[in-house]
């Protein structure tokens, strides 16, 4: 039988209105606004669980340096021999300039990577030093590289996540910094790692929770176009005393700096203890302008530096992280890069 409110009903049905065009658009104004406010959040987040990585790598790294101290009674040296004297050069094939890092390979679960590295050649055998100027004829004759198959490994526990991934080398890069002092000088420092170092433990009169060993920072872009002042080191060359390179490369701005020669390369490699690559030292704070003095070994400044906003992770002797502000106090930012600086207590200014 035929219903009369059914019939209302499917009419009323028919003609009920959507949504309207500016009620379509504040919904999705409000969505867009829900989302730029959920965005930063969720970066907020993902940055803090790189940054947690970044500090568990350097844990693990500390466990190795332990491992390895208890069975060589000596930390591993910042960077091997070479046949430089007071004027360094880009390398020869005499030289032995391995990193800590390749020593400690055993000790971080690489030993595959460890036994294909041949010691008894120069790193980049054929090649004097990783050949970042000729990657042409790098790739034409990458065969021959005695030690490649090892130095192209990429290991994630030299690498930090929050940091931006540019470099085109060949070679496996690196993050992750033996601290060689709180001097310019390129060799000894008197820190942890020198050239030819032996420092052991007890060595420390600083007391090892006082005293760095490794640090962070950001590897190069690759592109000599682009200036980054906390991955590119600046060559300025001149007569200098130490306290005068430091003032001139603090009075660099990255308009300024830009006019001078700057490696691009930062962290190319793992392999071997170059400054740019696996060494840092202590005579500015961190994220603040690199430097160079030409080619001599007395004239380097290499500051920590990372993504993680105003500092950086510092791994201590005593194998803790800590997260040190950019700002802190020169002095003793100067003091826990040393073996001997005399200080006692330093907490209060990290």
């Amino acid at each position: 039988m035929y219903n009369v409110d059914d019939k209302y009903r499917k009419a009323e049905q028919r003609i009920r209105p959507g949504f309207t065009l500016i009620e379509l658009l504040a919904a999705l104004t409000i969505i867009g606004l829900l989302i730029a406010l959920l965005l930063p959040a969720v970066q907020a987040v993902r940055e803090a669980a790189r940054k947690m990585q970044c500090t568990n790598n350097l844990h693990q790294i500390g466990i190795a340096l332990q491992a390895y101290h208890e069975s060589h009674e000596v930390l591993p040296f910042g960077v091997g021999d070479d046949q430089d004297g007071p004027i360094s050069s880009l390398g020869t094939l005499a030289d032995r300039r391995y990193s800590a890092h390749a020593m400690l390979l055993p000790y971080l679960d690489q030993a595959v990577v460890y036994n294909q590295l041949n010691f008894n050649v120069a790193p980049f055998y054929p090649f004097a030093n990783a050949a970042n100027d000729d990657q042409a004829e790098l790739e034409t004759r990458f065969n021959e590289v005695i030690n490649g198959p090892a130095a192209q490994t990429r290991l994630n526990v030299f690498l930090c996540p929050s940091d931006l991934d540019r470099l085109k080398s060949r070679w496996g890069p690196n993050n992750y910094r033996s601290c060689n002092g709180s001097s310019w000088s390129g060799r000894e420092g008197n820190g942890m790692f020198g050239q030819n170092s032996s420092v052991r433990m007890r060595d420390v009169k600083d007391g090892l929770s006082q005293t760095a060993m490794f640090s962070e920072h950001v590897k190069g872009s690759w592109d000599d176009t682009v200036i980054d002042p906390l991955s590119d080191l600046y060559n300025l060359q001149g007569v200098w005393t130490e306290s005068q390179f430091s003032d001139a490369c603090g009075g660099l701005t990255p308009q300024s700096a830009g006019a001078y020669q700057y490696d691009v390369e930062s962290g190319q490699t793992w392999l071997a203890g170059n400054m740019n690559w696996t060494r840092y030292n202590h005579v500015r704070t961190p994220n603040r302008t690199n430097c160079k003095n030409g080619f001599t070994w007395d004239g380097v400044i290499l500051n920590p530096s990372s993504w993680h906003g105003q500092g950086v992770n510092v791994l201590m002797g005593d194998g803790a992280v800590r997260f040190v502000n950019e700002n802190i106090n020169t002095e003793v930012w100067q003091a826990l890069g040393t073996i001997s600086g005399g200080e006692s207590d330093t907490g209060a200014g990290l």
